[in-house]
């Protein structure tokens, strides 16, 4: 069963039946879109559309994984060099790696090369780790984390608070933006999940980090992170995962409110 779907998924790369999902951010206290988080989604000749859940830990066992994790960063590339002189060109996106690529020490030169290729502002993209990610070889990961900086890059890490690592990761680490967990969000019935999401934001801030609160899905969730200092928002409630085709139809729609 896992060779057969590894010689799919291998497949699938070779005809780029991977494509590039984009998920709107928008900023907290304007409610405007700002930046995008670059998904991967599996357009399968066979199966149909494929959410990463299905087929990521196959990339990873059969070593597929850093082709796929460059192959979609290439996307992103592509697309803020399309953006760059239209009006589009204010959207961030985020590209996001799995720790087995950040891990690779080959893995700077990659991704100069690609980037090196396409004309956009670099400020403009983010890298986006995971905590685990940092923990894979950590010498490695820290070097690589600094040479993106030195490159232009912005660093997100994603899924804070979801219990990989110790908050010394903030100091350690240059990061611009951290991730709130969707299960601290979910945590927030309570008053002591809502004193825990607060003391995040006030700690991130604290160290000279903007936040993300992703997976809000409700009308009363948006009322919590509103009314909270979290800087952006990203969650169902304002923006599902959407086809590079539908993305720029959605965020033309969207913005003619403001």
């Amino acid at each position: 069963m896992e060779k057969e779907i590894t010689e799919s998924i291998l497949s699938g790369l070779k005809n780029n039946e991977f494509k590039m999902y984009l998920q709107f951010i928008v900023d907290n206290k304007t409610k405007q879109i700002v930046a995008a988080e670059a998904l991967s989604r599996w357009n399968s000749s066979e199966k149909g559309l494929v959410a990463p859940g299905s087929y990521i830990k196959y990339m990873e066992t059969a070593g597929l994984i850093s082709r796929h994790d460059f192959y979609m960063f290439e996307l992103v590339c592509r697309q803020l060099e399309k953006w760059s002189k239209t009006k589009y060109s204010n959207i961030s996106i985020s590209c996001n790696f799995t720790r087995l690529t950040l891990s690779e020490e080959s893995f700077i030169d990659k991704i100069k090369k690609i980037s090196q290729s396409y004309n956009f502002d670099k400020s403009r993209l983010s890298i986006e780790i995971t905590e685990d990610a940092i923990e894979k070889d950590r010498e490695i990961a820290t070097k690589n984390v600094m040479l993106c900086k030195e490159l232009g890059f912005k660093v997100h890490l994603d899924d804070l608070g979801s219990g990989y690592t110790s908050l010394s990761n903030l100091c350690d680490y240059t990061i611009d933006i951290v991730k709130i967990d969707r299960d601290i969000l979910l945590k927030t019935n309570t008053q002591r999940g809502r004193d825990l999401f607060k003391g995040i934001i006030a700690l991130a801030h604290s160290l000279g980090m903007k936040v993300i609160c992703e997976g809000v899905e409700t009308e009363e969730q948006n009322a919590l992170v509103s009314s909270s200092d979290c800087d952006y928002i990203q969650g169902w409630y304002y923006s599902k995962a959407l086809p590079e085709s539908k993305a720029e139809d959605f965020y033309k729609e969207y913005m003619k409110k403001f």
